[in-house]
């Protein structure tokens, strides 16, 4: 029997739940999984944690810390033929740290832009940051709003794609500076623009409490960059959403962070065989566009992003984003970021409440950086 740690939301669970019956009935694999939330998903994986379980579903950003606690196996030689040609846009790189790869993707996303076709009644679908604040003005004039969650780290990592597409992305160096200061500057204040434009409670939402809350209600029109969850876009999920590329200031593809999850194999895994012979069937394009797609899954597997016949029930949302996924920007993985990430995005979450200045942030940041930089190597 082997044991998985999965997130719960459908376009989590519906893959793995497929899954767990090919196992089953394919494979003579007793599998099952138990769920963690959004958050704990977002923030991080202990060694408690993965030591009670043979496989989990991980954020690649946490790759360092894995690495420096030797929390999973490394993958590439169990399975080497996976080609990073194969996944969309650095997913498959994305869990390679050390020289190791960590995750399987078994899930794509990126910041997207996320609407309400019936809201919009003729507004374009914005293009650029300036064209977001001129929708919001005039929703605001119809009563309607915008939508930003920025609850910890859904701000953190907005404030990351804004100033990853005015071309100065969040450091990978741990020793550096994390934010150029002009950049996080305008980065800001074109947040606190947008904040203002936004239905007040955004920073108490994540990416699956605004799609929900536009899905079920009907004064959210347009959100600018949010993680996309497609399976919103398939009738029967409440009012169907659409997507479109996230509008940066520079109205480039360019900034989008990369969001999605990776499939691991715990150290502590009791059948080691059994879990690299299912992440085998699970790497390949059958299992991640057939049997993901059609059961609301969004895969990492570059074929299900190239228009898919199974694209068709998310009203192509996939091939939608295809081009946002391959320029999407890669987040840094050293021991201790998503620590800062978390911290820092409690920060930004004072900023938008208007209980810390935007110089104070840059101050703060940088303080952060500095206070994990020496835990950021990896043991000789």
């Amino acid at each position: 029997m082997l044991r998985g740690l999965n997130w719960g939301h459908r376009r989590a669970t519906g893959p793995m739940n497929a899954v767990t019956r090919i196992a089953h009935d394919e494979m003579g694999i007793a599998l099952s999984w138990e769920q963690q939330t959004l958050a704990g998903f977002e923030h991080g994986l202990s060694a408690t944690v993965a030591d009670a379980f043979d496989l989990v579903v991980f954020d690649h950003p946490h790759c360092g810390d894995i690495a420096r606690e030797n929390l999973l196996l490394p993958l590439e030689t169990e399975l080497a033929g996976l080609s990073d040609r194969d996944f969309i846009g650095g997913s498959l790189d994305s869990y390679r740290y050390a020289g190791h790869l960590w995750g399987l993707p078994v899930d794509g996303a990126t910041q997207s832009a996320l609407y309400r076709p019936d809201l919009m009644q003729g507004h374009p679908v914005p293009g650029d940051w300036a064209a977001v604040l001129k929708l919001g003005r005039a929703l605001r004039r119809r009563r309607k709003w915008l939508g930003l969650p920025t609850l910890a780290p859904h701000g953190i990592l907005a404030l990351m794609a804004l100033c990853a597409n005015l071309g100065h992305p969040l450091s990978h160096d741990p020793f550096a500076t994390p934010f150029n200061p002009a950049a996080l500057e305008q980065a800001c204040a074109q947040l606190l623009e947008a904040a203002a434009l936004a239905r007040p409670d955004g920073n108490t939402m994540n990416a699956v409490h605004m799609h929900d809350a536009m899905a079920a209600g009907d004064d959210i029109a347009y959100c600018p960059i949010v993680y996309a969850y497609l399976c919103y876009a398939e009738e029967g999920s409440g009012m169907p959403l659409r997507f479109a590329p996230f509008p940066g200031p520079e109205g480039t593809m360019r900034g989008s962070v990369l969001g999605g999850a990776g499939l691991g194999i715990t150290r502590s895994c009791r059948d080691k065989a059994a879990a690299f012979r299912l992440l085998d069937r699970i790497a390949t394009a059958q299992t991640q566009t057939q049997l993901f797609m059609v059961n609301q899954g969004q895969p990492g597997r570059s074929e299900a992003w190239a228009g898919a016949v199974q694209d068709q029930s998310f009203a192509g949302a996939h091939a939608g984003l295809q081009a946002a996924m391959n320029a999407a920007w890669v987040r840094p993985r050293f021991p201790r970021y998503l620590t800062w990430q978390s911290s820092a995005g409690r920060l930004v979450e004072q900023v938008v409440a208007g209980t810390m200045s935007q110089r104070a942030l840059g101050a703060a940041l940088d303080r952060l950086w500095r206070e994990c930089a020496p835990q950021w190597q990896l043991p000789s």
